[in-house]
């Protein structure tokens, strides 16, 4: 017999109250292996009833000191991801402000040049047309901003309506084709025949805005900007494939990472605030697709979007 279990039938001549006093100085010691004992005592036979309740009631003391630890460990897992959350927030609000900051300061400088200086007809015409230029940057800024929040509340809901994923396709590529053509680039389609599916078109729009605009945003002139789409067993397949300096490998692991900057710059002095694919990774998500990337330095940068056929599934 052991020293602990001897010393408690000192105390407890009864052998039920022994048995008991000896699962509780187990437990008590911090071996809550003993636990189990103490769950099976009181339907074992022979028990008294007297000590089959203290060992219930026990048990339920047990039951709700765990059940304590458990809501001060979950109380504590929630403080800190608010804090991770508040610390994520204070970011994105610097560099949401670092990066409105200087295109407001170029309109307002031009506004007050417009005001205040005699200029040509051309210098005015000029000016109006950077203000405008500039303006619709800051407003894709802040539209982004949003729908990362909405995003990231959880609060993102899709408008799935029945829809042709090659004729959106179609539909996006001629928009940005004279952003392209100021440029010097050419923008070509190879769009395959699919069936119709279930989408919201105005968020796989977006997605494909982005990609297209990152496309020609990051390319030189006299290259080509190719969207093609076709299907592929149960799914359809949209792809942006640009002629650009390419990603190289060691980025493409953060590609999608909010407010993530790359090493290759814009071709044209454009801006962008490390959103646009971000954005394209969650909305493809929630239409159960996936996005991939292929990418060689000094040739170019193929986007992939694979949806299922029907999206909404």
């Amino acid at each position: 017999m052991s020293k602990d279990k001897h010393e408690q039938s000192a105390l407890f001549p009864n052998e039920d109250v022994a048995t008991l006093a000896q699962i509780i100085h187990t437990i008590a010691k911090g071996d809550f292996s003993a636990t189990d004992k103490l769950y099976e005592l009181p339907g074992q036979a022979g028990i008294s009833p007297e000590v089959a309740n203290l060992a219930e009631s026990f048990g339920m003391l047990l039951v709700r000191m765990e059940a304590g630890d458990f809501h001060i460990e979950r109380a504590a897992e929630v403080e800190e991801r608010l804090k991770e959350l508040n610390e994520l927030k204070n970011e994105h609000l610097a560099i949401a402000a670092h990066d409105l900051r200087n295109p407001l300061s170029a309109i307002r400088n031009m506004a007050q040049m417009l005001v205040e200086m005699e200029l040509t007809e051309k210098t005015k015409e000029e000016f109006l047309h950077s203000i405008y230029r500039v303006s619709n940057q800051m407003l894709t800024l802040v539209n982004n901003l949003l729908d990362v929040a909405v995003i990231e509340s959880g609060n993102l809901e899709l408008t799935l309506k029945q829809g042709n994923l090659s004729a959106l396709a179609a539909e996006r590529a001629e928009i940005i084709k004279p952003v392209a053509l100021k440029k010097g680039l050419a923008v070509n389609t190879s769009l395959g025949v699919v069936p119709d599916s279930i989408f919201d078109a105005d968020r796989l729009g977006q997605v494909i805005d982005n990609l297209l605009s990152n496309a020609v945003k990051f390319s030189q002139p006299e290259t080509t900007v190719l969207i093609s789409s076709r299907l592929v067993d149960i799914n359809f397949e949209i792809t942006v494939a640009d002629q650009g300096p390419g990603i190289p490998e060691s980025e493409l692991d953060n590609l999608f990472a909010k407010f993530e900057k790359l090493s290759v710059q814009p071709t044209a002095g454009e801006r962008g605030a490390g959103l646009g694919l971000s954005i394209v990774m969650d909305v493809v998500a929630a239409h159960g697709g996936r996005v991939d990337v292929q990418s060689t330095v000094g040739k170019g940068t193929a986007f992939t979007i694979t949806l299922p056929v029907d999206a909404s599934a």
